[in-house]
């Protein structure tokens, strides 16, 4: 499967987007194919390390599944790591890291590499993967604008 990496300059702090992107309850408000999103387990490791255990629902139309992944939150990094548990992947491996640029700015680098176990729906998302992932880093920005513009 294709991998996708985007890096995008946005008017939030990194403080900011770490906090929205942590915050795996309410992706099924405002992401796109996110039918249900769940924290099932919080650990903390250490004064700046949590450790999730999430679940998410994706689909479209008739083309529904739940997934759960092992989430690393890193405070002082400002980065959040992403492992499939299991789910309709053969794997998964998700990456965010959160730069601050200024007192207003901040840069996103995403980071996503993925295969479904099904090779009929390999074949479906290579043909929008690249759409589909935009979208989805478009959608952040989107929620962020909605909770820290005034």
């Amino acid at each position: 499967m294709p991998t996708h990496k985007e890096t995008k300059t946005v008017n939030f702090t990194s403080k900011q987007m770490f906090d929205l992107v942590a915050d795996i309850d309410k992706y099924y408000e405002f992401l796109p194919w996110c039918n249900s999103s769940k924290v099932i387990k919080r650990e903390l490791v250490s004064d700046s390390l949590v450790r999730l255990i999430a679940d998410l629902e994706i689909g479209y139309k008739n083309l529904v599944y739940v997934y759960r992944s092992d989430v690393l939150l890193n405070s002082n990094t400002m980065e959040i790591q992403v492992n499939f548990i299991e789910g309709p992947f053969k794997y998964l491996v998700n990456n965010w890291l959160f730069t601050s640029l200024n007192n207003d700015n901040s840069k996103i680098d995403f980071y996503i590499d993925f295969e479904l176990n099904v090779k009929f729906f390999n074949f479906l998302i290579s043909q929008f993967f690249d759409k589909a992932f935009n979208k989805m880093v478009g959608a952040f920005e989107s929620r962020a604008n909605q909770i820290y513009t005034h």
